[in-house]
């Protein structure tokens, strides 16, 4: 097998080719011939030594795969050689072959391509534990999501709406359509603005994927009781609050960290992913297709994503290697 890695923390530049042996197949585990694996700002956190799950040796970057399974062990009976797979990782996702634990694994459906199914568990399973799981919400509830035109944002609009929600986007950029929720916001004036869509109820649940000065606003929008759940700090500052708001306010903060679900309880994410791709079925989510580079570009593709100059969700296509 032939991995990505890195023999020293740091950025994207430390990575190099590395062949291996192929790994023994256990227990309960697949193996995937990986067509194409998603790439993820969480691995350049990962590549700088700063993650929160200890690294594995090789260092192999990432967190998302798509392929076919190559070998199934005696004991998996729901996947079967030649089906095509999607898989979820917290590390060594970097990789032409991956052996892992079946429960990590889903059947893509025949109506998506391998590409997309690798772009497919991030962004839509931290949506659907962040606002289902940890987020609980609930048919006919109010819903504000930020950072609603990346990748994760995009997604989290279309769950909430296959939800039942009433949905708000927070769109900086103004690109987003006005289709894409039930109602369309800039940053500037949030919390008022929201107020005034609600009665002066309040939302009953943000979900801030940015970070930042947001972050207040978002706090001041909620109604009492209201939940906000934290998955991301794309406006690249973690934002300071006051307990003290919680308190008199009864308002609930909560966190949603998907590798950390994929290490410690991956049967969450899987309902969750497998919910999305029933909805999927149904028409209801419509995933991006990624814009697909072949792997000789992976430390400049991964350089743009550090730069914030990556306008697409970005994966890596084996298929184009030479």
């Amino acid at each position: 097998m032939r991995v990505i890695s890195a023999r020293h923390y740091g950025g994207p530049e430390h990575l190099q080719p590395l062949d291996l042996p192929d790994p023994v197949l256990g227990p309960g585990q697949v193996r995937i011939d990986v067509a194409a694996f998603g790439l993820n700002f969480a691995d350049l956190v990962q590549l700088s030594g700063e993650f929160q799950i200890p690294a594995p040796d090789p260092l192999v970057p990432g967190f998302e795969v798509a392929g076919t399974i190559a070998e199934a062990g005696t004991d998996v009976t729901a996947l079967v050689p030649g089906q095509r797979v999607m898989a979820l990782v917290t590390w060594g996702a970097y990789t032409d072959q991956l052996v892992v634990d079946a429960t990590h694994v889903l059947p893509v459906p025949d109506s998506m391509d391998l590409p997309t199914a690798a772009a497919f568990p991030v962004a839509y399973g931290t949506a659907h534990v962040s606002l289902l799981h940890r987020g609980g919400l609930e048919k006919g509830e109010t819903v504000v999501i930020t950072g609603a035109t990346g990748n994760v944002g995009s997604a989290a609009l279309q769950v909430a709406r296959a939800a039942g929600a009433r949905v708000i986007a927070v769109d900086r950029s103004g690109t987003l359509p006005p289709s894409a929720a039930d109602h369309v916001l800039p940053p500037a004036g949030l919390a008022r603005a929201i107020r005034d869509l609600t009665d002066q109820r309040g939302a009953d649940l943000a979900l801030d994927l940015v970070g930042g000065p947001l972050t207040t606003e978002l706090l001041d929008c909620l109604a009492w009781e209201g939940r906000l759940v934290t998955a991301g700090f794309a406006g690249g500052s973690i934002p300071e609050i006051s307990l003290l708001d919680v308190l008199v306010r009864n308002i609930a903060i909560l966190g949603e960290d998907i590798a950390g679900y994929a290490s410690r309880d991956i049967a969450t994410v899987a309902s969750a992913l497998e919910q999305c791709l029933s909805w999927y079925g149904a028409g209801l989510l419509t995933p991006r297709r990624p814009v697909c580079i072949p792997v000789t570009d992976l430390a400049a593709a991964l350089g743009s994503i550090a730069a914030g100059t990556a306008r697409h969700k970005l994966a890596i296509d084996l298929s184009e290697q030479s």
